[in-house]
């Protein structure tokens, strides 16, 4: 049976992203006119930080909840109370921003707009565990000139049941942040989605790039470029090299336990748990990005988790409780406050309760450390060799052709790939509604 309805956001994503399918209801009227929003968003980060104070001083309630929906529009910006981020959506206005403050742009493309629910499904995730996380936040704000941009619309898709109730979501798309210099010229990207630490670490590496290459002329900030990009593809060969062969239970989401059970099967050589047990693959690119068992059991290896911050192992045979906020306490408590609170928005089903919500998020830690090896290893690798070899820095360039052969949604398909010829739905045209 054909596949009528595919993604290119990566299956971790799209598995762990069940929480971000539902959005709220609509928000209180807002409290300032759109005249007023532009004047304070002309005032930059200091404005959104004297709303910020403001809203800080206020008690829970209406008021605090309109002043809210301002400090988004202030910020760009959906849920800014808990990211505290100032971005602009004006290349030219974040450059002259860069140049005077000596930092780097990050550049956040997206599918839709950041400053509302229904943007893809990578800047849902993007806005939950990596802005929102206190520590990720504070790192944005005090190394980067932040900036956002829609590749095209994001596309929507509402599943009526037929008695009043919908499901209301997004589907097909991804996102990259880009690190740009003053000038508006790439020096890296990190594709898809990444764990706040990962992502944290990838980046201080960028900055340092970045205070590198600062003043170098074209030719020698272009070579600096590629030299890092060049060491660091050999660095992530040499890393998966020493993880291949690793022995992982395929298909099971609840990684944690199937970990330990390979390696008692190894130790052990227990012919009869080695046959339930899969090898990582030789090749990072030739392993499926739909083998989210595999993936997350490369990052965890990868990333070394758990080592610190897993409780001490009590026996093979007795489950680890998990952490506060997953196995691995990938996320911090302000992103676990604000998932909980946008998976128990809508106030006509029962809340999750504490154990509901724990086993979300340790699913999602799941799918987002899956996701972090993936976009390192496969997705980035492909951007690397193609900085390498091209030594192409140019955002717009560069840009079209990560869309195109990374992500696989060149602007020359206006359809996403949704829309594909030679499968058959059984609809008049395919389904299909023009304007």
């Amino acid at each position: 049976m054909p596949n009528l309805m595919r993604s290119t956001v990566p299956l971790g994503v799209a598995a762990g992203c069940a929480a971000a399918f539902l959005i709220p209801g609509p928000p209180p009227a807002e409290a300032f006119a759109g005249d007023e929003i532009a004047s304070l968003r002309a005032q930059g980060p200091a404005a959104l930080a004297g709303l910020l104070a403001r809203y800080d001083r206020l008690a829970p309630g209406v008021v605090r909840d309109q002043l809210a929906l301002t400090i988004d529009k202030v910020a760009a910006q959906r849920y800014a109370t808990e990211s505290r981020l100032y971005w602009y959506t004006d290349l030219a206005q974040a450059e002259a921003a860069a140049l005077t403050e000596h930092r780097p742009i990050l550049a956040l493309r997206m599918l839709g707009r950041l400053d509302e629910d229904l943007s893809c499904a990578n800047s849902r995730l993007f806005r939950t565990t990596l802005y929102a996380n206190a520590d990720v936040s504070k790192f944005l704000r005090d190394n980067f000139v932040l900036y956002w941009s829609s590749e095209r619309p994001v596309p929507r898709v509402t599943i009526d049941f037929g008695d009043g109730r919908k499901i209301e979501g997004t589907t097909t798309g991804n996102s990259a942040h880009y690190v740009l210099d003053e000038h508006g010229t790439v020096l890296d990207v990190l594709p898809g989605l990444y764990a706040p630490a990962l992502f944290k670490q990838e980046l201080g590496k960028s900055v340092a790039l970045a205070k590198r290459v600062r003043g170098l002329d074209t030719k020698r900030r272009s070579a600096a470029t590629v030299e890092f990009h060049r060491a660091a593809m050999e660095q992530r060969a040499t890393a998966f090299a020493n993880i291949r062969g690793t022995r992982y239970t395929p298909g099971d989401r609840d990684f944690i336990a199937p970990l330990e059970r390979a390696q008692r099967a190894t130790m052990a050589k227990a012919s009869i748990e080695m046959r339930q047990l899969a090898q990582i693959g030789i090749d990072a690119g030739t392993i499926s990005p739909a083998d989210i068992s595999q993936w997350a059991t490369i990052g965890q290896r990868l990333w070394k988790l758990g080592e610190s911050t897993q409780p001490r192992r009590v026996g093979f045979d007795q489950p680890r409780k998990p952490a506060p906020h997953g196995a691995f306490a990938t996320f911090d408590p302000r992103s676990v406050a604000l998932i909980a609170r946008l998976h128990n928005a809508n106030k006509s089903r029962l809340p999750a309760d504490a154990n509901e919500l724990q086993q979300l998020v340790v699913r999602l830690e799941h799918a987002v450390i899956a996701d972090s090896a993936l976009a390192e290893l496969s997705l980035r690798t492909q951007i690397r060799a193609q900085i390498v070899a091209t030594a192409e820095l140019r955002f717009d360039t560069l840009n079209a052709w990560i869309y195109a052969n990374v992500f696989h949604t060149p602007k020359v398909d206006p359809w996403l790939g949704l829309l594909p010829r030679t499968d058959f739905t059984g609809l008049p045209g395919d389904g299909v509604v023009m304007p």
